[in-house]
């Protein structure tokens, strides 16, 4: 059962990527606020559910809470210097449409533990899975945005962006199938949770909260704010 519901929730982050990517080609004006609103749901996601289920997880097979506090610096630090050697090989090793197609890849491995992060969601419980999806879902509207934008601006057509953008889209549902078919020890659960919760926290700060900063603040905190409470809310009647 968990399977399937990893790899349907995937299939709907399939079409948030889609739709965050039609949306940079088609209404650009609409981006920011979006954005405002799916970093306070990912952010919820993340220290609301991910860290303190991880946390708990750990006491719970007596291994040390600091491995998944570890795990999650790792998720971020790790996410971090990927963007930062991408954004250093673009600007000094690589012409305009090389740099954009290398920028394009790094998305679509992003998305790809996006789609791991759901399928080990739903291998730990059910709530814990939906959690995930949530925020996941959110987030992947920003990755199809960004992938497009991204590849617009250094110079590839609109054709090659939607092909690259089918690629970032799909990514989720590899990752979510193979999570829910591999065999996982239980002891690696709390670890890989910590480390998604650091990608989450990378993925809201980073990406998506930085798009937001153009909104005037009696705007973009609401939105932020409520995605995080609506995060809240939910974790505790889960």
């Amino acid at each position: 059962m968990g399977s399937w519901l990893a790899v349907g929730f995937a299939a709907v982050a399939f079409f948030s990527t889609v739709a965050g990517g039609l949306t940079a080609l088609r209404w650009p004006g609409r981006v920011q606020a979006l954005a405002a609103l799916a970093g306070g749901v990912v952010l919820g996601a993340a220290f609301f559910d991910l860290l303190p289920d991880a946390i708990d997880r750990a006491a719970t097979l007596h291994l040390s809470t600091q491995l998944p506090v570890g795990a999650s610096l790792i998720g971020f630090l790790s996410f971090y210097t990927l963007e930062r050697f991408l954004h250093h090989h673009h600007r000094e090793d690589e012409g305009p449409d090389r740099a954009g197609l290398f920028g394009a890849s790094g998305f679509v491995v992003h998305s790809v533990f996006d789609g791991l992060a759901i399928g080990l969601g739903f291998r730990v419980d059910t709530t814990l899975g939906l959690l995930v999806a949530i925020a996941v879902i959110g987030h992947d509207f920003s990755d199809g945005l960004n992938t497009v934008s991204y590849l617009v601006t250094h110079g590839q057509p609109p054709g090659r962006s939607r092909w690259w953008l089918l690629a970032d889209a799909l990514a989720p549902l590899a990752g979510a199938v193979f999570a829910s078919v591999v065999p996982v020890p239980p002891e690696v659960f709390p670890v890989a949770i910590g480390f998604f919760g650091g990608l989450f926290v990378y993925a809201a700060s980073i990406i998506l909260l930085p798009r937001a900063k153009e909104l005037s603040p009696q705007t973009a905190l609401p939105l932020t704010l409520g995605g995080a409470t609506a995060m809240f809310l939910i974790t505790r009647l889960a």
